[in-house]
């Protein structure tokens, strides 16, 4: 008779798509996968496609005999308390997909399928995931920013991510990089005004030659590296890893990344400071099934 395996799901949502993994706890890796859009329209749509996302996964496990140890899910916007304090699982804001403002999601999940359901931020799973199984694992202190649908950030301090007070430590988005005519401008509103809310189209655009295009991508990168400077100057870090669709086309904007990454750090030790693209391919839905 072999040994019971143990499983949980992790949820990844996304502001275009959403993914949810079947994960092996012991054996630490992705079993099974499937990936579906993410409705915007309303919170009943939401949560019948969010049900057919995972119930497939759910399916597996039982047909395999396994136990469903939980449901853990990364959300892209800021909960109302960090995870152990956070009960019914409740979402404060989600920016880029305000209809999940202040539903208790984790509360739904769990009444649904019978299981503990755990939520942190999104951009905190990916970097939980790098940690443990990715670019972070030799690194004690790091900062994680996700560029896709919009802009998130993380840390991780001592291995474990740092979630503050009210778990919405790590917002590099909503930093403030610029001022134009007296009016401050977080990194996430200029990245979206520069590329128009659709940076695959602005990057496709920049590979087909466009010279405003690669200009564009040229801004975003000194931004970034501003917002990231700043990121490096307050936590002391020592490995900056980036995820997100965006970084498919990282090549347009890495080198002012770096650049500027540079030019703001204040500390010269700081300035070799290692910017790496995240290894793991799922590792939002990861991070969310190492949720415990």
């Amino acid at each position: 008779m072999s040994d019971q395996v143990n499983y949980s799901i992790g949820v990844d949502i996304g502001g275009s798509k959403m993914l949810a993994i079947l994960f092996d706890i012991e054996k630490k890796e992705p079993v099974a996968d499937y990936k579906l859009a993410t409705p915007r329209e309303s919170l009943e749509t939401f949560l019948v496609m969010l049900w057919a996302l995972i119930d497939p996964l759910v399916e597996r496990a039982k047909k395999e005999g396994a136990t469903l140890a939980r449901i853990g899910i990364g959300v892209p916007g800021i909960l109302d308390q960090p995870t152990a304090l956070n009960i019914d699982g409740r979402i404060s804001r989600c920016p880029n997909l305000e209809i999940l403002n202040d539903v208790a999601l984790g509360k739904l999940v769990a009444e649904k399928y019978s299981v503990p359901a755990l939520l942190d931020n999104d951009a905190n799973c990916f970097l939980r995931a790098e940690m443990a199984l990715g670019a972070g694992q030799k690194s004690a202190h790091a900062v994680g920013l996700t560029l896709g649908t919009g802009i998130g950030g993380a840390i991780a301090v001592r291995r474990e991510i740092f979630q503050g007070a009210h778990g919405s430590a790590g917002e590099l988005g909503h930093m403030i990089v610029d001022v134009v005519e007296g009016q401050p401008h977080t990194l996430e509103e200029i990245y979206q005004d520069l590329t128009q809310h659709n940076p695959l189209s602005v990057a496709e655009e920049a590979y087909a030659g466009d010279t405003l295009a690669m200009k564009i991508y040229q801004e975003v990168g000194r931004f970034i590296g501003i917002a990231l400077a700043n990121a490096v100057n307050v936590v002391d870090t020592e490995i900056i890893i980036l995820g997100g669709s965006a970084m498919k086309s990282s090549d347009l904007f890495m080198r002012a990344v770096k650049k500027n990454l540079k030019e703001e750090i204040i500390s010269p030790k700081l300035k070799k400071i290692r910017v790496v693209p995240g290894k793991l391919e799922q590792a939002g839905a990861v991070g969310a099934a190492l949720l415990n």
